[in-house]
């Protein structure tokens, strides 16, 4: 077995492994269990601070507001299994409404509190939670969705207030009848259970539910250095895995978790990290593009503490720009790029961040406890600098996809789960992501892959973000063609076809070379979820001059 640098390679089997860590939970605990365990620990340290009116809650508040509800929700008949629906934003006891669910054994389902009454009765179709918790201002799409599916649940709303209509406030009032209980979670929860269903974070269709049980949420928190003296921030509502990951390590380490309930806005972000010295942040690459584009960099290098990016590859350039930011920030773990699958429930690989290297132009190193193998289309374990599609191993329960037994076939093999995306490590144990199996087209035979032209497309200045797709052709099969969105600067107006075009013929074969053309548009379609759908753009450019 050969040892690079943190990351194992198994030379016989072809299996790449990540530092065997040591667990901090039994693997037979349970999210609630540990929540209330540590939090017991530190009752009078205030946990949470809600933005926008400065309240404060303290963990020995979260207990009894979550137990009280917790138990106000058994009252009304739900049952553990059932679902528990959440459509909104970031509030007060929004984080209660998660321990409480978590100790009722009731998994939680959250939706974007931005999705339209259509949407969210998709979504809520397969899963039928007996309980939504909603905002004042979704409460007729919610009724909406109800009406259409038949489905009788409860509606408890989280902000607002409407006549007749359960409201969070009254079911966390504290219940002399609760007392110190310790019977939560229910006796038959294990930790094998769902803790959590999360949207898959796909670039084409309705996004899959994928299940998260208890011990994977448990073993797969997020920021390494995170202790009680900590101040975490997070933009991600319960809809992202990121969302509910920040809320988690912030409860199990009793750290303090600032909830910002306005919209986002980089100046809103900066402010918020400045006032309340945030040294933990996760950020999506939408919200550092933003600020590398779109800021002052005096101002961001002023307010920036390390940060953690995840959710979608993020450009070479941007990297560079925001690791320059960061250069005179001598706290570590800096600039940390993380790549992740919600089956896993948390990261794959890690790129940054001590005690792991970072490297230009990869996903780092793997996680803790995580496996990888490369298959070739003929099913053929590769070694290093072979690329093929990675597969994945957790020691952490994934059960699949809530009632879709077909896609999780399709995801689950033996222990390995198929990630769809096409990757290479390097000698170094690097990983590289190339691109999705599924994007990757033909032209005269020839496989293309749109990452690498994207990468040089990047590059070149007055290039905000790029995408790659192919274009059908009778005779070729498909052309490569690309959307861009200009830089909102005067190098930005005045990017050409002719200057896209020269670049990448100067530094890519001939196959490579953009025959479908070069589109300037506004901004690149993206899933909820911030994927950038490719798929899309040829439908996209059919209403756009060239």
């Amino acid at each position: 077995m050969a040892y690079l640098s943190g990351t194992a390679y198994n030379e016989e089997e072809k299996i790449w492994s990540g530092p065997r860590c040591k667990e901090t939970y039994s693997r037979e605990m349970t999210v609630g269990e540990a929540i209330v365990l540590q939090l017991r620990k530190t009752p009078q340290k205030i946990i949470q601070i809600l933005e926008s009116t400065g309240e404060s809650l303290t963990a020995q508040d979260y207990l009894d507001h979550s137990m009280s509800l917790a138990r106000n929700i058994l009252d009304m008949g739900v049952q553990a299994g059932d679902i528990v629906g959440i459509y909104a934003k970031h509030s007060l006891h929004l984080a209660t409404v998660i321990l409480a669910s978590f100790l009722c054994g009731t998994p939680i389902h959250g939706v974007y509190d931005k999705f339209e009454k259509d949407t969210i009765t998709k979504l809520y179709e397969t899963t039928r939670p007996r309980v939504i918790y909603c905002d004042e201002e979704n409460y007729k799409n919610v009724l909406f969705a109800l009406e259409q599916l038949q489905l009788d649940a409860k509606i408890v709303l989280m902000t607002g207030n409407l006549p007749g209509v359960l409201n969070i406030k009254d079911l966390v009032e504290k219940r002399n009848d609760v007392g110190d209980i310790f019977t939560f979670p229910c006796s038959k929860l294990t930790s094998a259970d769902t803790a959590a269903i999360l949207s898959s974070s796909g670039t084409t269709g309705t996004p899959k539910g994928v299940m998260c049980s208890h011990q994977a949420m448990l073993h797969n928190l997020i920021y390494l250095t995170a202790t009680m003296d900590s101040v975490l921030m997070c933009f991600s509502t319960m809809y992202w895995a990121s969302g509910v990951m920040n809320l988690l390590q912030s409860l199990l380490s009793s750290a303090l978790r600032i909830v910002p309930d306005r919209p986002y806005s980089a100046e809103y972000l900066l402010d918020l990290i400045k006032r309340y010295k945030v040294p933990h942040f996760f950020a999506t690459g939408t919200q550092i593009i933003d600020l590398v584009l779109n800021q002052d960099k005096k101002v961001v290098r002023s307010c920036l503490a390390p940060l953690i990016c995840g959710g979608a590859k993020l450009p070479q350039t941007i990297q560079e720009q925001i690791i320059d930011i960061l250069s005179d920030n001598t706290k570590r773990p800096g600039f940390v790029v993380t790549y992740g699958l919600s089956e896993i429930m948390g990261g794959v690989s890690i790129n940054g961040g001590n005690p792991f290297n970072f490297k230009p132009e990869t996903e780092g190193k793997l996680w803790c406890n995580r496996e990888v193998c490369l298959v070739d289309e003929a099913a053929q374990r590769l070694g290093p600098n072979e690329t093929g599609e990675l597969f994945v191993h957790s020691p952490y329960i994934w059960t699949g996809y809530y009632k879709n037994p077909e896609a999780t076939a399709q995801a689950k093999h033996d222990k390995w789960i198929r990630t769809g995306d096409l990757g290479y490590f390097d000698s170094e144990g690097f990983l590289h992501i190339i691109g999705r199996a599924k994007e990757m087209f033909k032209w005269r035979g020839f496989q293309i892959c749109p990452q690498p032209i994207e990468e040089v497309l990047q590059r070149i200045p007055g290039v905000a973000e790029v995408c790659v797709f192919p274009l059908p052709d009778l005779v070729a099969g498909s052309l490569a063609a690309c959307a861009i969105v200009r830089t909102n600067d005067e190098t930005g107006r005045n990017l050409t076809t002719q200057v896209v075009n020269e670049c990448l013929e100067q530094q890519l074969d001939s196959f490579y070379h953009l025959r479908g053309g070069v589109y300037f548009v506004n901004a690149l379609p993206r899933t909820d979820t911030g994927k950038v759908q490719r798929l899309k753009m040829p439908q996209i450019i059919g209403v756009i001059e060239r």
